[in-house]
């Protein structure tokens, strides 16, 4: 009964706008007061080891890794080189968008920081050349969604953090390169189409194998960076953490003294930025613990995990419900907040359909990112639409083609788990 006035705590505090990390936490104490049994001592406790531990300091290190690698001029390469290979095309900025981003993502693995710092550069120069506002942002919002399932992934970490053990992060990186790929060349296929129909700009520019090989040698410095992070994971040079202050230390020596683009006020703008949304992540994992341990106290993961076996015993149907929840949750709630709050309570269903652990995290971090450009909420939307200017409801209207092939792509991984788990099989998982 305590756990209905936990839930009730919770709903009632979101709808007054309250953060969803306090929303967790005040219906964490609610229950405990109310309780009389649990001394209110275990709060404070709770929540420090939700946030204790090693694996999570990699999260502060790619979010740095990836904010460095932008204010010391790697995007600019990135961006060159994809124009080289399909800035020529029919609507060839809004391919550059979509190949920077699949390019991006393996520097650095948040959805929103790669949808400011690409949106800065290319939203403007699209609208100039006369790409309607809400296509724009829509573009840019979309191929966002890359930035967490293309490794590394600070999405996928803190899965592998409130999962549990028994995750290998390695192999969780690789399932996402073949997804993360497929939305890429499937947004491009819808472009292809809407430049078509619509006459989208054409570049006086012709394709150059030599202008190619010009832009892959400046856009090296950052192609390199997934290379060195996976080949150490992979390889056992190092841990996902020890990965991520490697990726650090590179995108900083890189800046200072192989560009000499990277000033020491740049450096302590990008520890603020990991900073603050490490803290943010903090919080929830914090706050959120105290809800798991509530929770599993009170039996009810074991509890749905009985009645899902009962409503059906088919695993692929259970993953497509799966989906629809944490879709219908991405509506009016952000990506980070879901995963804390639902895979204490999927995990358990999964294991009990034997679904392999990896392949339920790349499903849920799939479906997440929907939450970043589903209306009303669409928070990648909301800035790079304030970056050209675009009416939010044209935004709106135009993103929905794009979360059709995130949404597509993702039931497509649920229900063929062979597609994403062949490169992780050819090294060995």
């Amino acid at each position: 009964m305590l756990i209905l006035v936990l839930i009730a705590v919770f709903l009632l505090t979101m709808m007054l706008g309250v953060p969803i990390a306090f929303c967790l936490g005040l219906g964490g104490l609610a229950f405990i007061l109310l309780s009389g049994v649990v001394p209110i001592a275990v709060l404070p406790t709770l929540m420090f080891s939700g946030m204790d531990s090693f694996p999570l300091l990699a999260i502060p290190f790619f979010v740095i890794a990836g904010d460095v690698m932008q204010r010391c001029g790697i995007l600019p390469k990135l961006i060159t080189f994809a124009n080289s290979l399909v800035g020529h095309l029919r609507g060839g900025l809004a391919y550059v968008v979509i190949v920077t981003s699949m390019m991006f993502a393996g520097v650095t693995g948040v959805a929103l920081a790669e949808c400011a710092a690409i949106g800065s550069m290319l939203a403007p120069s699209m609208v100039r050349q006369g790409y309607p506002g809400g296509f724009t942002a829509a573009v840019v919002a979309g191929a966002a969604v890359m930035g967490p399932i293309i490794p590394p992934s600070v999405a996928m970490l803190v899965f592998a953090y409130v999962y549990g053990g028994g995750i290998s992060v390695g192999k969780l990186f690789l399932m996402g390169i073949i997804p993360g790929v497929l939305i890429g060349v499937a947004m491009m296929a819808f472009v292809a189409i809407q430049a078509r129909r619509h006459n989208f700009p054409v570049s006086g520019a012709r394709f150059s194998v030599r202008r190619v090989l010009q832009a892959l040698r400046g856009a090296a410095l950052g192609l390199i960076v997934p290379v060195i992070i996976l080949g150490g994971i992979l390889g056992g040079a190092f841990t996902p953490t020890e990965a991520g202050a490697v990726a650090t230390l590179y995108g900083v020596l890189v800046g200072m003294f192989v560009l000499g683009t990277l000033s020491i006020s740049d450096l302590a703008k990008s520890l603020m930025v990991g900073a603050k949304t490490s803290a943010v992540i903090y919080l929830l994992l914090g706050t959120s613990n105290v809800v798991s341990w509530i929770l599993v106290r009170n039996q009810v993961p074991k509890l749905l995990a009985e009645w899902s076996l009962e409503f059906t015993n088919s695993p692929q149907l259970f993953m497509l419900v799966a989906i629809a929840v944490l879709f219908l949750l991405g509506l009016a709630l952000e990506a980070v907040p879901i995963m804390v709050m639902l895979i204490p309570i999927l995990a358990p269903a999964a294991a009990a359909y034997k679904i392999d652990p990896h392949h339920l995290g790349l499903i849920i971090v799939m479906t997440v990112q929907t939450a970043l450009i589903s209306p009303p909420v669409a928070l990648s939307l909301y800035i790079v639409a304030s970056i050209v200017k675009a009416p939010m409801k044209d935004a709106n209207r135009a993103i929905w083609p794009f979360m059709a092939v995130v949404i597509g792509l993702t039931v497509m991984m649920a229900l063929w788990p062979a597609i994403p788990l062949w490169i992780p099989r050819r090294f060995g998982f």
